[in-house]
């Protein structure tokens, strides 16, 4: 059994393969990181099982960096919920602000997203970062 720190370093390795897996469009990868029926809700869109999974990431537009930040994570025996902000960058520039609402569950190859819930803010009528 893995300690509690261990338990959230896996779980944050997974989120970073996750991160990587979708900005490269590669959905054997980003599926890899769910369970065998997991969800993935973003609103109007998303996924449910393996084979959308790979479907919607394999479909994803290209050239966006998913950067997540702050992860809250707690891990409660072979599950966890993990809560973050995300930023998503497209050519340097900001095209999104979010939250990001995780289930996860411990699986035999290790922890894997059960259901991940997307909240976007609505865009500003800038996205001009203030340099001061």
């Amino acid at each position: 059994m893995l300690t509690p720190a261990e338990d959230r370093d896996e779980i944050l390795q997974l989120l970073y393969r996750y991160n990587h897996a979708i900005d490269a469009c590669d959905g054997e990868r980003w599926a890899d990181t769910w369970t065998e029926n997991g969800v993935f809700d973003a609103g109007s869109y998303g996924a449910e099982g393996r084979d959308a999974l790979i479907a919607f990431a394999a479909s994803a537009p290209s050239g966006f960096r998913h950067v997540v930040m702050n992860p809250v994570i707690d891990v409660t025996g072979d599950t966890a919920t993990m809560q973050a902000y995300l930023l998503i960058l497209r050519g340097g520039a900001l095209v999104g602000v979010g939250d990001y609402r995780d289930e996860l569950a411990r699986a035999p190859g290790g922890w894997r997203f059960a259901k991940r819930t997307v909240t976007m803010e609505p865009p500003p009528e800038s996205r001009v970062l203030d340099q001061g």
